[in-house]
């Protein structure tokens, strides 16, 4: 680091806790997502009213680093935030694609009969056979022993591992990864007539497709009225007259 800089290199803003106590605490609170005025309460401050305990509180917050700490501070609490939910996505895909045999290992054991007594071959030779037996936790690298959510004994004593829900992590993944959300429906739905024939000629041009978009929305028949040369009209004045 050269010493002649009047800023260090590796420096970062507000990455220095603040000198004054409550100036400090101030900012973790502001970094908390607390309001102004309630972190200046609580960082040990008083004020008679609630705009008095503002007015200082912008006050304080305008003061040379202080703004620079909560900059800082917010930001590494949102990068800590993104680290916590990257391990997490981790961990539930690391159970949800865990493998039983990786908790397993072959291993050979003399055959024994019915009566518990070995079993021999032609020349004379113990016979064996291919047994599973589970690992030795000791023997498991941290990731797999990760998986462990608990372990029952069976009635020869072997640890049986037990690992954690592929169904209830991939039910976490769904959800984190908001896998289960409703899609909206058909942007068409929404459109106008005007606006659905516009896409539909758009389309049709782009695949090179003629279409007749002439039509006509469920118009109501023709009504039958009477022509006016079959309409019979009375003068009342001249049958009056008439008579």
């Amino acid at each position: 680091m050269d010493k002649r800089a009047l800023v260090p290199v590796d420096y970062i803003p507000g990455s220095k806790p603040l000198k004054i106590a409550k100036y400090e605490r101030y900012a973790r609170y502001r970094a908390q997502a607390l309001s102004r005025t309630e972190a200046f309460r609580k960082s040990g401050n008083e004020a008679a009213t609630y705009k008095i305990a503002h007015n200082n509180a912008s006050r304080l917050e305008n003061r040379p680093g202080v703004k620079d700490r909560i900059d800082y501070l917010t930001k590494q609490a949102e990068e800590r935030l993104i680290e916590k939910r990257q391990r997490i996505e981790e961990h539930l895909w690391n159970v949800h694609e865990a493998r039983l045999p990786d908790f397993f290992e072959a291993y050979e054991a003399i055959k024994r009969d019915h009566t518990g007594q070995p079993e021999k071959n032609e020349d004379g030779s113990l016979s064996l056979e291919k047994r599973v037996r589970p690992k030795l936790l000791t023997d498991l690298s941290p990731d797999l022993a990760k998986l462990i959510e608990d372990v029952n004994v069976d009635n020869r004593g072997m640890l049986i591992p037990k690992l954690y829900s592929k169904a209830q992590a991939g039910k976490e993944l769904r959800n984190m990864l908001n896998l289960n959300a409703k899609s909206e429906a058909a942007d068409v739905t929404k459109l106008s007539d005007q606006e659905l024939l516009q896409t539909l000629a758009q389309q049709a041009k782009e695949l090179g497709i003629k279409i007749d978009l002439n039509y006509t929305f469920a118009q109501l028949p023709p009504t039958n009225e009477p022509d006016e040369q079959d309409v019979q009209v009375i003068d009342h004045d001249s049958e009056s007259d008439k008579r």
